[in-house]
């Protein structure tokens, strides 16, 4: 079967999440608010359960990978 409408929000709204973590310095409460969760910690709570880490641990990975990737850019082009 197809998937549900509620499951295409869902994870629309989760990608959403995803990129504004990795590619904004906006609060959670504003992420969660934008997405139309009621708060910071229901967001925070659904986002955990989803991805299986809070948001604040997925920004500072994601913001680690970004960092290590841009240094291996520099490396490479200095060569």
């Amino acid at each position: 079967m197809g998937t549900s409408h509620s499951e295409m929000l869902a994870e629309l709204r989760l990608n959403i999440a995803c990129r504004l973590l990795a590619e904004s310095d906006k609060r959670l409460s504003d992420i969660a608010k934008s997405l139309a969760y009621t708060n910071a910690s229901s967001f925070s709570r659904t986002f955990a359960r989803l991805m299986k880490v809070q948001p604040v641990i997925y920004r500072q990975q994601q913001r680690a990978r970004k960092h290590r990737m841009a240094c291996q850019e520099t490396r490479a082009i200095d060569r």
